[in-house]
């Protein structure tokens, strides 16, 4: 299975253990039940093989249809000590970056969900606050931060012909922008997009 591959792939270049999460999805396009349970038991076995070769450590299949009973209690427990563990590997954020943060909740208003890093750079110009720089490779270093620690999403470019984007609130992601695309067929925002590919055109994006 690729998915498999890729995770064993992929944690090798981990430092220490990591949990990942996949989620599988269109299980209910599936109307045969016998297939749809030997696509589960096959997925078990990879599982278990990947165990057995110390690609895994735990695994645990949830049915997001059904979530209750001793699965999901493993789960939940896998999740609380995933959470724990990142957040006890973290290094403390900066003094600078808690400016920062804090810079861009006050100055930008609540109803603007995103800012262009130029945009950003003027008001620090024009603001000239003690703590933060003013430098765009500093700042981006500050804004990368907060971005791999979930505070905002930094999209950060490397044509220095186009701009970069930070979005304040990464919720607003998934409401707007992932929501909207993928919003189911009996949803008032649902779009046609016509691919199975998983490329999104251009004309849907600027819709």
């Amino acid at each position: 299975y690729y998915w498999s591959a890729m995770i064993g792939n992929v944690c090798n270049e981990c430092p220490q253990q990591s949990s990942i999460i996949v989620v599988g999805t269109h299980a209910d396009c599936i109307s045969d039940e016998r297939y749809l349970e030997f696509l589960r038991t096959q997925i078990e076995q990879v599982a278990r093989d990947a165990i057995k070769q110390h690609i895994f450590v735990q695994f645990t299949a949830l049915n997001v249809t059904s979530c209750t009973g001793k699965v999901f209690n493993s789960f939940l427990s896998l999740l609380y000590n995933t959470i724990d563990g990142v957040r006890l590997r973290c290094p403390a954020i900066s003094l600078t970056c808690h400016v920062m943060y804090a810079f861009l909740n006050d100055k930008i208003p609540k109803n603007q969900d995103a800012i262009s890093l130029s945009q950003l750079l003027t008001l620090l110009s024009k603001e000239r606050p003690k703590v933060l720089p003013s430098d765009t490779t500093e700042v981006s270093m500050l804004l990368n931060v907060l971005s791999n620690k979930g505070f905002i999403v930094f999209f950060e470019s490397d044509n220095e012909h186009v701009d970069s984007w930070i979005v304040l609130r990464p919720e607003s992601l998934l409401e707007k922008v992932n929501g909207v695309l993928f919003a189911p067929l009996n949803f008032k925002e649902h779009l046609p997009i016509a691919s199975n590919t998983g490329l999104i055109p251009i004309s849907i994006l600027k819709h």
